[in-house]
């Protein structure tokens, strides 16, 4: 009983023992000094040091004008030229500062720069935990950094991970961009810049606006997984989320896409979209919307895909739209499989079985385009099997077909003229002066002829080479001889506002030149952005 109690006192004393020569190997212990005074201050025996003070403990060097050393506490304050070294590698300056051994926790005051390699921190006060190699400032800092150049108002800085977290007006410089925030965490190592509040990024070519993201500050790479904005001088990119490759000029934005040019006034909608800088060409597909914004109305084109393409060297933009097309206007409806916008031009081109309705008018042909002019349908150009029918005030199909034909608007962009080259047919009824009675229907096989109409009613025809007629009395009318071959009204496919707008209606994307800077929110602090004290981890 008396060994293993023996035994136990043995060990007890063992573990007591260890950590007190521990301890007493991480003193702080004096190099040098010009003099040495002894004191007692507050009771305990401390040291008094005046004149090229050199202290040391493991890798870590004090070295100042004075300092007093209270070695019953393993502390020093250190004065004037205060110089601290941790392994060869981190230095600290300031005025003034304190040094304690049992925490290895540094604080320096006034005048303050801490330089670690390439980059240098600036303030007038800063404290450094030298176990959780934890630096931090908390009131203004700079940060320099090779190119970069970082400002806030309080920061942390973990030296061993290279990682700092900026915190209240951030604002980082470079002579590529520069970065406004409220808090960002920036890896040194990978250049990565990642943010978590209402962010700025300005470039020579654009502003990057988001709240959640991350931004290589070399590469000019960025994923911002909030809805973001991409903010250019030709064009606005908004979405729920974008990754943009600044360097190759290449984003992708998905959920909610707006793709908004400011020149031609278009809006572009999606689900998706893809931009090639290099290329001119911008691609939004799901339930893609174009909205053309004109005088005192829209154009709206709705298809499965929408392609914008700029060619540079010729100075022209076309505007692509595919399968399942639909346009909507006041004056002007339809739908095709596939159509082209020469916004250059400002034509319209239809492919692959198109139908028009403009008011009372029906329009179809294997290709069909239409002119515009200062925003509004001047002519339409209509090829082969081209057919045109218009309601009149006794809802009758006048009708009109050939192999081409133009199709002639005035202003309020109402149908007044029909020119046909080449195998022209006609059917026009004819109504009394009061169009309350029919009075006849007239065919006409001519292959060259013009027709004037108004609000839909055929005033005049001219028949230009060998008309061969028949005029049909009231008593005589029978259903096909008021028929064209190829006759189809397709009203019922005639799209409405409702049927064009796919998508829920999204707020215009705001240019920055027309912004005013939105006022910052007030931070509310939390215990989960409470500082820790403990090392940061890489962010991901």
């Amino acid at each position: 009983m008396q060994k293993i109690f023996g035994y136990l006192s043995y060990l007890l004393l063992f573990f007591l023992t260890v950590p007190v020569l521990a301890q007493q190997k991480e003193k702080i212990t004096l190099e040098f000094a010009d003099s040495l005074i002894g004191a007692v201050k507050n009771g305990q025996e401390t040291r008094r040091l005046i004149g090229n003070v050199r202290l040391r403990q493991g890798t870590t060097t004090i070295n100042c004008d004075s300092a007093y050393l209270y070695n019953y506490k393993n502390f020093v304050e250190a004065f004037g030229h205060v110089r601290i070294v941790q392994n060869d590698s981190i230095v600290i300056t300031g005025n003034n500062g304190t040094y304690d051994g049992q925490t290895k926790f540094a604080k320096m005051r006034e005048n303050v720069v801490m330089n670690d390699g390439k980059k240098t921190l600036t303030t007038e006060q800063l404290d450094y935990d030298m176990r959780s190699n934890q630096a931090y400032y908390p009131n203004n800092g700079t940060i320099v950094e090779e190119d970069n150049t970082i400002v806030s108002k309080q920061g942390y800085y973990n030296t061993q991970t290279k990682v700092f977290t900026f915190e209240k007006d951030v604002v980082m410089t470079n002579p590529k961009y520069k970065l406004t925030s409220d808090k960002v965490i920036y890896d040194s190592h990978t250049k990565v810049a990642y943010f978590t509040t209402l962010t700025h990024i300005e470039g020579k070519d654009g502003t990057l606006v988001s709240t959640d993201g991350e931004y290589n500050t070399v590469s000019g790479q960025s994923v911002f997984r909030s809805r973001s904005s991409i903010d250019y001088d030709t064009y606005i990119l908004t979405g729920d989320r974008l990754n943009y490759d600044k360097l190759n000029q290449l984003g992708v934005a998905t959920g909610n896409v707006i793709l908004f040019a400011k020149k031609d006034s278009v809006i572009v909608e999606g689900d998706t979209a893809r931009y090639f800088g290099q290329a001119g060409i911008s691609k939004v597909y799901g339930k893609a919307l174009m909205k053309k914004l004109m005088k005192k109305d829209t154009l709206y084109i709705t298809g499965d895909t929408l392609v914008s393409i700029e060619d540079k060297a010729s100075n022209s933009k076309k505007i692509f739209a595919y399968f399942n097309v639909r346009i909507f206007k006041k004056d002007l409806q339809g739908k095709c499989d596939s159509l082209v916008y020469n916004q250059t031009d400002s034509t319209i081109q239809f492919y692959h079985d198109p139908v028009l309705w403009n008011d009372k008018s029906q329009l179809m042909a294997d290709t069909m385009r239409i002119q515009l002019v200062n925003n509004a349908i001047d002519k339409m150009y209509l090829k082969t099997n081209s057919f045109v029918i218009s309601l009149d005030t006794l809802k009758n199909y006048n009708q009109v077909k050939g192999r081409q034909m133009v199709a002639y608007f005035d202003t309020t962009s109402q149908l007044y003229r029909v020119t046909v080259n080449g195998n022209g047919e006609n059917v026009t009824w004819v109504l009394n002066d009061q169009n309350t009675n029919i009075r006849g229907v007239n065919k006409v096989e001519c292959s060259n002829m013009i027709i004037n109409l108004t609000e839909g009613k055929v005033k005049r025809v001219a028949f230009l080479n060998k008309p061969d007629a028949v005029f049909i009395p009231p008593h005589e009318i029978v259903e096909p001889d008021t028929r064209l071959r190829g006759f189809k009204w397709r009203e019922k496919e005639k799209p409405a506002r409702k049927d064009v707008l796919v998508r829920e209606e999204l707020p215009l994307p705001v240019s920055k030149k027309n912004k005013k800077e939105p006022a910052k929110p007030k931070k509310t602090t939390t215990e989960k952005d409470k500082p820790t004290g403990k090392t940061t981890s890489k962010v991901s």
